[in-house]
């Protein structure tokens, strides 16, 4: 193990790494050196049985001018995900009051709360639900991916594990955690990561060095947990909820930890937390292995049968193989979200970083509007992933079509003007996305292209009989 620790060790962050403190870094931020003094010089030891009660008032203090000004943002993602209806009765300020208060909270918690766990305590501040399935899944000892959303007090997930011990080859062994981190938490982390041998937390900028890294740790058999929830626009799209009428809109979705399971043959066990009275206190629940080999597909619908049927026979190019096992995390995490979204840091970027949108940049012609269209919704399919769409046969009838108009010579009399400078696709299905471009691309057409070119209208209306 001292070998182990020593390799650990050179991994992370300290002092001496590539990453060095600026002026930005959280050691010169007050509020995360207030933290950290708290942390390191044990301020804190005398707060297991103090009430969170008195943070929370002061959170609702603290907050009240930031939920002023948070509001706009957060309900733009709020009334986007729930009925008008349905927030009319929850009135939409309390959820941004709650919101604000919430990650206030999450400071208080770390800095006065979270290095207060120890074996002896570990059930006191968060029982956990399905230990059992990551308990079968470490005994593989292949290390296990543990996919997890910003939910709640999502750091009790990591802390909570390490005072559990698992039985592995009949020996009770303590849990190896590994933490991709944020400079701000690697700060608070910092103390612990002195005296808490199985932890490691890592940050870097560097996504090869990162992949070999987290290989590192998982072949020693930890358990390493990636935010699930934290995408950036260029990822690959699947459905938010796979089969829900309302939430069947795609997102990004990171890709590493398919990547790693398909490269280690790691099992992948999705966890959420949420909190039994207040934020000092969480439920750790560990959900049951993704796995398309393995599950049980009699009550799933036939289209994720048949794709799941594939799978297992090895038919699914390398994008539908990723954009399956992201379907099924998705569906496993994202319905927590939906039910406590006031605790879900996510809910604040969530327009940002899930913006699509066709561009339109000097277009003066239809021709010109039609042709950057059609190559966008090219892109659009090969960068995204819903069960049993015919990618193969869209993809091909849209460069057929984008062949054809590059046979086509620009005219004179071919002129529009766009008063927008975009088609807006965040946050739509496959199916609602060609609707819409098609629909105005239609409404677009000038008469230079309706009586010279109508075979345009047939071959922009055969698209959507694909879907």
């Amino acid at each position: 193990m001292n070998n182990l620790l020593d390799e650990k060790k050179s991994n992370t962050l300290n002092e001496k790494s590539a990453i060095k403190p600026t002026d930005t870094f959280p050691d010169n931020n007050l509020v995360y050196r207030i933290a950290h003094f708290i942390q390191k010089y044990r301020v804190n030891r005398f707060f297991q049985h103090v009430p969170f009660t008195i943070f929370r008032s002061l959170s609702v203090i603290l907050g009240y001018q930031h939920a002023v000004n948070g509001h706009p943002q957060l309900s733009k993602t709020w009334k986007f995900l729930y009925s008008q209806k349905f927030l009319e009765k929850i009135k939409l300020k309390r959820w941004t009051n709650s919101f604000i208060r919430y990650n206030i909270q999450l400071y208080f918690d770390t800095a006065f709360y979270l290095s207060l766990r120890n074996s002896k305590n570990k059930d006191y501040f968060h029982p956990v639900v399905g230990f059992n399935h990551l308990e079968k899944a470490i005994q593989q000892k292949k290390g296990v991916l543990i996919p997890l959303i910003h939910l709640g007090e999502y750091l009790h997930t990591l802390y909570t594990l390490l005072y559990r011990n698992v039985r592995i080859d009949e020996d009770s062994q303590k849990i190896l955690v590994f933490a991709l981190s944020s400079k701000e938490n690697e700060f608070l982390f910092r103390e612990q990561l002195k005296k808490i041998d199985n932890l490691s937390a890592v940050i870097t900028t560097d996504f090869k060095s990162l992949q070999k890294t987290v290989q590192y740790y998982l072949k020693k058999n930890y358990c390493v947990f990636i935010a699930q929830d934290y995408y950036s626009k260029k990822q690959l799209r699947v459905p938010f909820l796979y089969n829900s009428k309302r939430y069947n809109f795609l997102v990004p979705c990171p890709q590493m930890i398919t990547y790693l399971h398909f490269s280690l043959d790691c099992p992948i066990i999705p966890v959420t937390t949420y909190p039994k009275q207040n934020l000092k206190f969480s439920v750790v629940k560990f959900l049951p292995e993704v796995n398309p080999m393995t599950m049980n597909i009699s009550n799933e619908t036939q289209t994720l049968q048949k794709e799941i049927v594939k799978y297992r026979n090895g038919t699914l190019n390398k994008k539908q193989k990723y954009g399956l096992i992201s379907l099924l995390i998705n569906r496993e995490l994202n319905p927590y979200l939906l039910r406590i979204p006031f605790l879900w840091q996510g809910a604040f970027l969530f327009f940002d970083r899930t913006q699509l949108r066709i561009r339109f940049k000097n277009v003066k012609s239809y021709l010109e509007m039609l042709k950057i269209t059609i190559s966008e919704l090219i892109l659009f399919i090969q960068n995204s992933y819903e069960a049993g769409r015919k990618d193969e046969e869209i993809f091909e009838s849209l460069k057929s079509f984008s062949a054809d108009l590059d046979e086509i010579k620009e005219d004179p009399s071919d002129v529009i003007t766009l008063n927008n400078k975009y088609i807006e696709i965040s946050r739509l299905n496959g199916k609602n996305v060609f609707q819409k471009t098609i629909s105005i691309l239609l409404s677009f057409q000038n008469s230079y292209i309706k009586q010279n070119h109508n075979f345009i209208s047939q071959r922009l209306n055969s698209l959507l009989t694909l879907f």
